[in-house]
């Protein structure tokens, strides 16, 4: 009998939607199933078992335009969004006719709404994966009736709904859906220890490590600089961040590129200073590293982890002049000073959402 395939639609905004996606692409892949991938996120965020379904020219969504890490564009995120509305139909017809031409099983959606227009037009059911829907983004923002109007409508095609921890509870959030099932967090585990990192990076295997990360967005004005005034600690950077070509102060390591293996680097820090996203947080508690986290606009997700971070991890908020600033150190002291009660949630998602979809499947 022919493996199922799976066709992952995955929202390139950011890497948190990819990197849970890829964790789910993994656990379909240790079940027998086929998967194949349509996003506009980086491949290499993506295991090697995984098919890419070419781009027919367009995105699969529009997400949130942004500045960098930290400045959303709410008006630019409008503007793509008319253009997106107009071309709509045209494009869920052409991107049904590609899950047709693979003889796609089922569609998981995370979460554009295109896809399960399109999944709907290829008579292929969808599923929906999400802690938000894009919808209750924008349903915040002035004049994005249509845009919120072309999400629902989307929405209205997937025949269920997994709602991932971290969600809010509000009754707009996820009103499209009909049918919603729970499942656990889908976080990423560190595949090397934090021993066997630090000596490949040349790293002080007692001195507290710092890393800062903006899900995969730079950070425009951080001044690298002033980082070296905090001896106590030594502070990696990771592309796109690292882009200064200024001598740095010894404190400050400056990876070329991108790592690899981005869990093991952050489970072998001791603290991560970033804007809250989904990606981060779950591997933050998964891997028990402490946040400081800044600002990130009016994202309304924001909220919602820096609950969790408060309630499930230890975290503290940091001024976004102090990150650009570079003025850490206080922070850190008091944040690694201060108590935590680890979560002992559930973390296995990814298998969960792979086992329901082929369970759907075979519903169908």
């Amino acid at each position: 009998m022919n493996a199922p395939i799976v066709a992952l639609a995955v929202s390139g905004h950011g890497f948190g939607h990819a990197v849970r996606c890829a964790e789910v692409a993994r656990a379909l892949t240790d079940l027998g199933a086929r998967t194949i991938v349509r996003t506009d996120a980086p491949r290499w965020l993506f295991p090697e078992t995984v098919e890419h379904l070419p781009s027919p020219g367009w995105p699969l969504d529009v997400g949130v335009a942004q500045h960098d890490g930290l400045d959303l564009d709410v008006d630019e995120t409008r503007r793509r969004w008319a253009a997106f509305a107009d071309a709509f139909d045209a494009r869920a017809d052409a991107e049904a006719q590609l899950l047709a031409e693979h003889r796609v099983a089922v569609v998981l959606g995370d979460i554009p709404p295109l896809a399960f227009a399109a999944a709907s037009r290829a008579n292929v059911p969808g599923v929906a994966l999400a802690n938000f829907g894009w919808d209750w983004i924008y349903a915040e923002w002035p004049n994005f009736d249509r845009a919120v109007n072309t999400v629902r409508g989307g929405y209205r095609h997937a025949e269920m709904l997994l709602r991932l921890t971290l969600h809010r509870t509000d009754a707009d959030a996820f009103c499209s859906f009909e049918t919603i099932e729970d499942v656990p967090l889908i976080a990423r585990r560190a595949q090397h220890t934090r021993c066997q990192v630090r000596a490949q990076l040349g790293l002080d295997q007692q001195a507290p490590v710092v890393l800062l990360s903006f899900g995969g967005f730079t950070a425009h004005g951080l001044d690298v600089q002033a980082l070296g005034r905090w001896r106590d600690y030594t502070f990696v950077l990771t592309p796109p961040m690292s882009s200064t070509t200024a001598a740095l102060p010894d404190n400050v390591l400056m990876l070329a590129q991108a790592p690899t293996d981005y869990t093991s680097l952050l489970a072998a820090c001791d603290v991560v200073v970033t804007k809250p996203g989904y990606g981060v947080v779950a591997d933050c508690l998964a891997n028990r590293v402490s946040v400081l986290y800044t600002d990130r606009g009016p994202f309304r997700e924001y909220d919602v982890l820096t609950h969790a971070l408060a309630t499930l991890g230890r975290a503290r908020h940091v001024p976004r002049a102090d990150v650009l600033g570079g003025q850490l150190g206080p922070h850190l002291d008091a944040l690694l000073a201060s108590s935590v009660n680890w979560t002992t949630q559930d973390l296995d998602g990814a298998q969960c959402v792979a086992r329901r979809l082929l369970e759907f499947i075979q519903e169908k």
